[in-house]
């Protein structure tokens, strides 16, 4: 399938060489990201919206012990959806053209809303799909993670090549 716009190395210039905490997979995550979603449900209730949780803790793997939650909104109520959040969560942390993320805090865990919209919406809900349906994918996956840990620009990068990888598997009637 088509995949999201490819990222030269230095897109990643934005992040140090920190080392990368790797935790494994907890049950609470995923409780927090049902919590989460149920409150911005009810806060964005006049936008027709498509949430899920992403990343590692639908995947049940290690990772950096956040929790991601998926909005899609429609196209026409993008900018609604993104300064609506903004006024709950504070100033979206980055926002390009089809892409939007605020973090939060609940209970000691960082919670990452990320607002994508279009063919962007499309790939990162396949994707994830996909990679639910590759047990041998997500071990790989998480194995990247944490080979690349000593430095969070290194870990970002191979997260990155990974990903972009298996989108190119995902076939386009996924």
């Amino acid at each position: 399938m088509r995949g999201l716009t490819k990222f030269d190395d230095s897109y990643f210039d934005i992040y140090k060489d920190k080392k990368v905490r790797i935790i494994p997979f907890s049950n609470k995550q995923t409780d927090i990201a049902n919590k989460v979603i149920a409150k911005v449900k009810g806060q964005l209730l006049e936008f027709d919206i498509e949430y899920s949780i992403r990343g590692s803790t639908v995947f049940k793997i290690s990772g950096k012990g956040e929790v991601e939650i998926g909005v899609y909104p429609k196209p026409k109520d993008w900018k609604n959806v993104i300064n609506k959040l903004a006024q709950l969560y504070g100033p979206m942390e980055q926002e390009e053209e089809n892409y939007a993320r605020v973090n939060s805090m609940m209970d000691d865990i960082e919670i990452e809303i990320i607002v994508l919209k279009e063919h962007e919406a499309v790939v990162d809900i396949k994707l994830h799909k996909y990679l639910i349906n590759n047990p041998e994918l997500l071990k790989q996956y998480e194995q990247l993670k944490v080979d690349n840990c000593f430095s969070k620009k290194q870990y970002m990068i191979a997260k990155n090549n990974f990903l972009s990888e298996v989108i190119e598997l995902i076939p386009e009637d996924y």
